[in-house]
């Protein structure tokens, strides 16, 4: 019975039941207890980690959020729509390589990253300009799109 009550856990654990429910159907002596449900995922994790040692090659570690809004109704003073943010984290290995050509010269696709200076990643002032003018233009068609007593200073196509 200890198998199915571990995988009964782990399926609980996974669908971020309640620990009140899973103490629950411990006591029913359907799952194990929250804690030892959790002893065996990090035990688990543990070997996974072991063995993706073992194996030689490149690996990408990916991070992902999931937000779920648990209630979704119009708010009220003094109550709030409660969320749920989960991060989710993926260890996967790469099996395909970038061409010879690109590795034979040790250039990333992109570009090497090896000699990056300050400048390569700042903006510049002309870079700082060029968004104070897109910010400008775009309040300005706000402004005379919704408000009507803004419509004298439209801007036209050309300018």
């Amino acid at each position: 019975m200890k198998g199915l009550q571990l995988l009964v856990s782990f399926m609980l654990v996974a669908r971020a039941v309640s620990r009140q429910v899973i103490a629950c159907l411990n006591h029913l002596g359907i799952c194990l207890s929250y804690e030892q449900a959790m002893e065996w995922v990090m035990r688990m994790a543990d070997e996974v980690g072991r063995e993706l040692n073992k194996q030689e090659g490149p690996w990408i570690l990916v991070f992902d959020n999931v937000n779920f809004q648990k209630r979704v109704r119009h708010e009220r003073t003094y109550r709030h729509v409660e969320s749920w943010n989960f991060t989710s984290r993926l260890a996967v290995k790469v099996t395909k390589l970038p061409p010879p050509e690109i590795t034979a010269k040790g250039d990333a696709p992109q570009g090497s990253r090896s000699n990056l200076t300050p400048l390569a990643l700042l903006p510049s002032n002309e870079d700082d300009q060029a968004f104070i003018v897109r910010a400008q233009l775009a309040v300005m068609k706000a402004l005379t799109t919704h408000f009507g007593s803004f419509k004298h200073l439209q801007v036209g196509p050309s300018q």
